[in-house]
């Protein structure tokens, strides 16, 4: 219902009156389980889809594909496009909404390649791996919500063959995927 509405609507005419509304239920029902609107956005937008712990960490370059895949995915959802301005402009008024959906996303997927991993540098392997994450999902980003009419596929090869080479330098091993083809 939300992700529908954000798209009919766009985030700055969303409303949880709206969302009551169209839901059949009342307003005070939808807050007691959200507080806010932007906690009611994020849930509808990313509850389902962010499983960065099931990014493999088999081999460098499955991690790296992946994360990729899943961020393209991720960013390729029109209510998610939607909702970010909203979203972005929250998390600069609510540092503590923001540190939470870092935490419990990003965290995870960083901490179980650092252990179960192979990364070149044990020591850094969790920082290395946020910042690969960061790296991707900030493009991802860009490309889908701001680059979106030159973000061809040639374009997109482009980046996957860059991310691939920071891979190597970053995670060790041989970045590219299992099979040699690059990211999705």
């Amino acid at each position: 219902m939300v992700r529908d509405l954000l798209v009919e609507v766009g985030w700055n005419d969303l409303s949880v009156r709206a969302v009551a509304a169209k839901s059949g239920v009342a307003r005070a029902t939808i807050n007691r389980r959200w507080e806010t609107k932007a906690e009611l956005v994020l849930h509808a937008v990313l509850n389902d889809r962010i499983v960065l712990e099931d990014i493999g960490t088999d081999e460098p370059g499955g991690w790296i594909d992946d994360l990729i895949r899943q961020s393209r995915q991720i960013f390729g959802h029109p209510d998610l496009r939607s909702a970010l301005p909203g979203l972005l402009s929250t998390f600069e008024q609510d540092p503590g909404l923001r540190n939470q959906l870092w935490s419990g996303l990003a965290g995870p997927a960083a901490e179980r390649y650092a252990v179960q991993g192979a990364p070149t540098r044990r020591d850094q392997a969790e920082t290395d791996a946020l910042a690969m994450i960061i790296i991707a999902a900030g493009t991802a980003m860009f490309a889908s919500v701001l680059a979106t009419d030159i973000t061809t596929d040639p374009i997109r090869d482009r980046i996957d063959e860059l991310l691939h080479m920071i891979g190597r330098e970053v995670v060790g091993g041989d970045a590219q995927g299992t099979d040699g083809a690059q990211g999705a």
